[in-house]
């Protein structure tokens, strides 16, 4: 091999040079983008599927805890519609079926539904991806919820985005072996930061970045092409970075108010109580509902019980200050998280402003309703020593504020 390199011509070397240099390159760039592309885009795969399997199980809880096979068996048919969920399966505690949906025709019996050890997990056997999610009612795990997704549809894409790549990669190797032999010094710097600029982009993994165009020759060209293919590898970068934000977004917020849910108010919480400790200070959590809101769904429907809410968050929202924080826990229920002063006023003075707040008919079209709440508040760390303790105690307090009429706010500290 050497011998036959040392007997070539000077012009043959560079040739040669160049076109195993394009060859290395254009493997490397192949296997790092294409493995990069399988990596996030399975992190995505997992990701939607946990969450959407999360969204169906809070789905079928009433249905779970009332044994209802025909509501669950609606609920999980509905996924005809998921192009790549292959089957879904809703077990009891111990187990046992409660319901399934499977896309193929015949059904073909998945024995390893009944060896499967029932707790939350996500697992591959060979290209689908079993997501397992507890069905939880009341902090209690009723049964779980088993959806099988293939990653036909996804190994297909990827393997079309790995030919037009390489097809990219190899015209562009063909034109620069091409065009190399009647380059003169000039065109010898372009090429050498074409080749320093896919080095750059195989080592930093930064798609945006481009080449500079020097001429409007065929190296030019070639640097356009370039900078046209990492364009678009760059957009697929962004498009799935931003896919995964809102799935991100979704995951911690209610959908019907915008508000923060339970995952997010509990993570931010967290945060509440160590700055409080770092500072010496306290919080207050409010835990508040709409008083007699079953009522209210029962006899004018979801779709006025769903406007209430919304209205009922925003009248809140008004009443509270930017770094409050307001969330939608479930149902008619909210919580809010409040930076206390030293003379523990400021719940009292929001409290109020509350109340007052919600006395304001709501507008529903033509006519109006009224409502009002009832608010129950924990101080930290005078009444709880941890986030768990400090919500319940926020829980009790407000069912005190039930008993004594509605329509008020109690502390939890309050005899």
């Amino acid at each position: 091999m050497l011998q036959f390199y040392n007997n070539l011509s000077i012009a043959k070397k560079l040739n040669f040079m160049n076109l195993s240099a394009a060859i290395i390159a254009g493997v490397i760039a192949i296997i790092f983008i294409v493995l990069y592309q399988y990596i996030d885009g399975t992190k995505i795969v997992k990701y939607q599927n946990r969450t959407f399997a999360k969204v169906l199980a809070k789905n079928i809880v009433p249905a779970m805890l009332f044994k209802d096979t025909k509501n669950i068996q609606d609920s999980l048919s509905s996924l005809k519609h998921a192009k790549n969920i292959l089957e879904a399966y809703a077990l009891g505690k111990n187990g046992e079926l409660l319901g399934m949906y499977v896309k193929s025709e015949p059904y073909k019996e998945n024995k390893l539904i009944k060896t499967l050890k029932l707790q939350e997990k996500q697992f591959w056997k060979g290209l689908e991806l079993y997501t397992v999610m507890p069905v939880i009612a009341d902090e209690k795990t009723i049964g779980y919820l088993v959806l099988i997704h293939s990653m036909d549809k996804f190994i297909e894409h990827l393997l079309t985005q790995t030919f037009v790549i390489t097809l990219i990669i190899i015209i562009a190797i063909l034109l620069t072996s091409r065009y190399y032999k009647i380059l003169s010094r000039k065109i010898l710097i372009p090429v050498s930061e074409l080749n320093k600029s896919t080095t750059k982009i195989i080592n930093t993994k930064m798609l945006d970045t481009h080449v500079k165009v020097y001429n409007s020759d065929e190296i030019g060209e070639l640097a356009k092409n370039f900078n046209m293919m990492m364009s678009e590898l760059s957009n697929y970068q962004k498009e799935l970075t931003k896919q995964k934000d809102l799935l991100s977004y979704k995951a911690n917020h209610d959908e019907l108010t915008d508000l923060p849910n339970r995952a997010l108010f509990n993570d931010r919480l967290s945060v509440a109580m160590k700055k409080a400790d770092r500072n010496e200070n306290a919080i207050a959590v409010f835990f508040l509902d709409i008083d007699f809101f079953k009522q209210i769904n029962d006899q004018y429907g979801h779709d006025v019980g769903d406007a209430i809410l919304k209205r009922f968050a925003e009248r809140l929202q008004e009443c509270l200050r930017a770094a409050d924080t307001l969330a939608r826990i479930g149902g008619d229920e909210f919580m809010i998280i409040l930076e206390e002063n030293k003379e523990l006023t400021t719940s009292k003075t929001v409290a109020h402003k509350i109340i007052t707040a919600m006395q304001e008919p709501i507008e529903l079209g033509e006519s109006s309703l009224s409502i009002s709440t009832s608010i129950g508040i924990a101080i930290y760390p005078k009444d709880a020593k941890d986030a768990e303790e400090l919500i319940k105690n926020a829980d009790m307090a407000m069912y005190r504020a039930k008993e004594v009429g509605r329509n008020n706010f109690k502390f939890f500290s309050e005899n």
